[in-house]
């Protein structure tokens, strides 16, 4: 099977998900780079009712400030918190970064996170944008503001860092378990990593001629 038939089979497939005017469309963070941290690192092996649980009480603990919070706003909640642990009390939710014995609450990773990507001056949604750009020229500064990301702590696999950019309104996609799931399954089960599944994704969106990031929700 070559990347032509992939292609047409996966967008064959696309067409369970009905019209896409009527597709689910996240809001995202434009101005919120706390917001986007939180959310993506909460999102991996939870349900989303959970995700925006943990979101609300940080909205609650910074007030209006929330929507405009970088890096640095976010590390010092973590203070006031008294820490990892009062954090994940607090606002967070006390779960594990990864099912793994030991593993670091989640919390413990988006305070590690925030503060690499700060003392690098990714500081707010614009900083993340300019250097998570899919642009020509743009690659170097990209991968090395990526391992920035995915040195944390179960976060190798960069899909959390893939979602904070759509978050903040980079096009991309996520292709967690779900959407490698459902383009594996349009190829008759054909196993797939994840960047494979992203990128058939991306082919599709063009084909349809809809934002990537609108397919990979409504996938």
């Amino acid at each position: 099977m070559g990347r032509v038939d992939d292609v047409d089979r996966l967008l064959t497939a696309c067409e369970v998900l009905g019209n896409s005017e009527h597709w689910f469309r996240p809001e995202g963070y434009h101005d919120g780079l706390a917001l986007c941290i939180i959310d993506s690192i909460q999102s991996t092996g939870s349900h989303y009712a959970s995700v925006r649980n943990v979101v609300g009480r940080y909205r609650r603990h910074r007030g209006d400030a929330a929507t405009i919070d970088g890096t640095g706003e976010l590390l010092a909640t973590f203070d006031t918190c008294g820490g990892v642990d009062g954090w994940a009390r607090e606002i967070g939710n006390l779960k594990p970064a990864s099912t793994r014995k030991g593993a670091s609450l989640k919390a413990a990773v988006i305070q590690e996170v925030a503060r690499n990507l700060h003392d690098d001056g990714v500081r707010t949604t614009d900083d993340l944008r300019a250097r998570g750009a899919l642009e020509l020229g743009n690659e170097a500064r990209r991968l090395a503001t990526k391992k920035l990301w995915t040195n944390v702590e179960a976060q190798s696999s960069g899909i959390t860092w893939n979602y904070a950019l759509m978050l903040a309104g980079v096009p991309g996609v996520k292709a967690d378990r779900m959407v490698t799931r459902f383009v594996s399954r349009a190829l008759h089960g054909v196993e797939l990593s994840p960047e494979t599944a992203a990128s058939l994704v991306r082919e599709v969106a063009q084909q349809m001629a809809v934002p990537a990031t609108d397919l990979d929700h409504a996938i």
